[in-house]
């Protein structure tokens, strides 16, 4: 049996154009708040530091970062939800700098104290998550943090119900989002895709992109924290160093 196919770069973009600020309405995204607040703390962040969000798309953990003092960079390859991401940092009075900028080619070097890439960001999306990550630790100072995350492949198989959906040679999950309401209140079917990984190949990765892993820990949305991961886990978190 053939599992689902690799995406193209830039698919979400559809995603994005359809839902728009409509995004904002699902549950997943109502524990922000929660989120920023563990990782201030778990990444040692201070009013000042500089923090990258890779796949920022319409902002919600860049403004709550900015809130709390934290110099941001956000990027993304969606221009509908960048164009929210700024309304959205203007309403808060947040300075966040924003750009369009595809994942992938990151062009920033030893500049940022952290870079994160969570939620779906651009890590764990089905596309190069290596290359993704290796821009991270070259954007990142000697010494400074990331924190990416994904889904949890045991979680993935417990809840699956097609086995067409994923891939067990890449890890690749593959759905159909049914009747998803848009920003213009047109439904329509999503196609969605996920790269899926256990903790140790989280930390392989990081080893591979230059990193060095300090933890995995089961996450859920508005439910982050240093939990050991479960299969009852939905995501996981890794916090991980760049050498000094």
């Amino acid at each position: 049996m053939s599992g689902p196919k690799p995406p193209e770069a830039g698919w979400y973009n559809a995603v994005a154009d359809h839902l728009g600020s409509a995004y904002l309405g699902f549950e997943f995204t109502q524990g922000t708040e929660q989120e920023v607040d563990f990782l201030y703390n778990a990444l040692s962040l201070k009013p000042g530091a500089r923090l990258l969000d890779v796949g920022t798309g319409p902002g919600r953990h860049a403004v709550e970062f900015a809130k709390r003092g934290v110099q941001v960079v956000g990027i993304d390859i969606s221009s509908r939800f960048l164009a929210i991401a700024r309304e959205r940092a203007s309403e808060a009075g947040t300075p966040v700098s924003f750009f369009e900028m595809d994942a992938l080619a990151l062009p920033f070097e030893d500049e940022f104290d952290v870079a994160i890439s969570i939620c779906e960001g651009a890590f764990g999306l089905g596309l190069d998550d290596l290359k993704i990550l290796r821009g991270m630790t070259a954007s990142l100072k000697p010494g400074g943090h990331a924190a990416v995350a994904s889904p949890n492949t045991f979680y993935v198989l417990s809840q699956l119900e097609n086995p067409a959906e994923f891939d067990p040679v890449t890890s690749l999950f593959a759905r159909t989002m049914k009747d998803v309401p848009g920003e213009d209140g047109s439904t329509r079917d999503l196609q969605m895709w996920s790269s899926c990984y256990t903790p140790r190949e989280l930390e392989w990765i990081a080893n591979g992109a230059g990193l060095d892993p300090e933890i995995v820990n089961g996450i859920a949305p508005g439910a982050f924290g240093a939990d050991i991961p479960t299969r009852e886990h939905p995501e996981l978190l890794l916090l991980a160093r760049k050498p000094a």
